[in-house]
């Protein structure tokens, strides 16, 4: 998608509602900040609108020009309803919308790391996917959208907060100096999807449980129903492998490494 077709969509929300204004969310946000981006932030055929000034009206338009329509059939995309209730975002996300003028149309795109900050609280597999092409082309700011999360943000419920937590916690432990990714890690996070992600604490952590997968840079610790926590061990001078047993002790100094576990009862610092 680009910004052509989004004028066309939106020049026919003009003729049948007569507003000139539009709100642009969800993946196709990212048309705000530029108008050829990556694939994988792009080919979304739906487009999450709303009026600006009568939100209300969303689903009447989309009546005529959303899925199944006339319009989606002849072109291919479709206007897709939202409410600005609906998606999880930061404060202040109105005053951070992109104004771009189509002809005679004027499209306000969300903010792209205020979308990101909804998608981490979706985290469905096409989420995330527009999240690392957008970490990986360095259209999204990590360190950001940490702060919407930390101080903006309130969120519908436990479980949207937990997933948007985990998500952050993967990326940022998965992400290099460049900008780039560990697709490794990545790979194995999609394939084992993990139901919590401890933040590590690097001055006086203690961690045991089981080393579930490892590279050269990091390390995958299970401590069983799928918590986890992820160690960066580049610089480590004893790297655990797989299947190992460890304890790793975070203190001033750095981490220190224990292949044998200690001699006590392991089941309350295993979640059991």
């Amino acid at each position: 998608m680009n910004r052509d077709e989004v004028q066309k969509a939106l020049e026919a929300a003009r003729d049948f509602s007569h507003h000139h204004e539009f709100v642009i969310a969800g993946s196709l946000s990212v048309l705000g900040r530029m108008d050829t981006p990556p694939e994988l932030m792009s080919m979304s055929i739906d487009i999450d609108f709303f009026p600006l000034h009568d939100p209300g009206r969303a689903n009447e338009i989309a009546a005529v020009l959303g899925e199944d329509s006339a319009f989606h059939e002849r072109n291919g995309y479709y206007l897709d309803p939202i409410s600005p209730e609906l998606p999880v975002l930061p404060a202040g996300w109105r005053e951070r919308l992109v104004e771009i003028k189509l002809g005679k149309i004027t499209a306000y795109f969300l903010d792209v790391n205020d979308t990101a900050v909804s998608k981490y609280a979706r985290s469905a597999p096409n989420d995330f996917r527009w999240l690392e092409a957008g970490y990986e082309a360095n259209i999204l700011n990590i360190d950001i959208i940490e702060s919407r999360v930390r101080f903006n943000t309130s969120f519908f419920d436990a479980d949207d907060r937990r997933k948007t937590n985990n998500g952050l916690l993967m990326h940022r432990v998965a992400m290099r100096s460049n900008g780039s990714l560990d697709k490794d890690l990545l790979a194995y996070l999609d394939a084992n999807p993990p139901e919590c992600v401890r933040a590590l604490d690097t001055d006086a952590g203690v961690y045991i449980g089981i080393i579930a997968w490892t590279n050269q840079r990091l390390a995958v610790q299970s401590f069983g129903e799928g918590e986890i926590a992820i160690h960066k061990i580049h610089d480590w001078p004893n790297k655990p492998k797989a299947k190992d047993m460890v304890t790793i002790t975070y203190h001033a100094g750095g981490p220190s490494l224990k292949i044998k576990p200690p001699d006590l009862d392991w089941g309350p610092l295993m979640g059991r």
